[in-house]
């Protein structure tokens, strides 16, 4: 019975160490609400004059170029679609925008070939 324990207890502090690497931290890198999807860091930025869409592998940024994004804003029973625009490294649209306090969002990016899903809570 104590060997089972202590194979037990080995095997679980091993397979511990192993997942037990140094994750990294979501931080915005430029103001907005970050979250991951499919190993990709995705930010949004939802001002009253801009909806950017900022996306980074570990930290690196990634290219919009040749992308497209759709960002869907709720708040409450009201919903918006927005299409934005490749713009240098991220996706973006300029105008007027109102995204109060308590809104989701959902973002639907394509790059090349792979297709990424983001849900923001504003």
């Amino acid at each position: 019975m104590k060997i089972k324990v202590l194979i037990t207890s080995l095997l679980l502090s091993v397979f511990g160490f192993a997942h037990a690497g140094p994750g990294h931290e979501l931080k915005p890198a430029h103001g907005g609400v970050i979250v991951e999807a499919k190993d990709i860091d995705v930010e949004l930025v939802a001002k009253s004059d801009i909806l950017a869409i900022y996306l980074s592998d570990h930290g690196k940024p990634l290219s919009s170029e040749g992308g497209n994004a759709k960002l869907t804003i709720l708040n409450g029973s009201d919903k918006k679609e927005y299409e934005l625009l490749p713009v240098g490294g991220r996706f973006e649209l300029k105008g007027a925008f109102s995204v109060p306090k308590g809104s989701k969002a959902i973002a639907v990016i394509r790059l090349k070939s792979k297709v990424i899903t983001a849900r923001f809570n504003l």
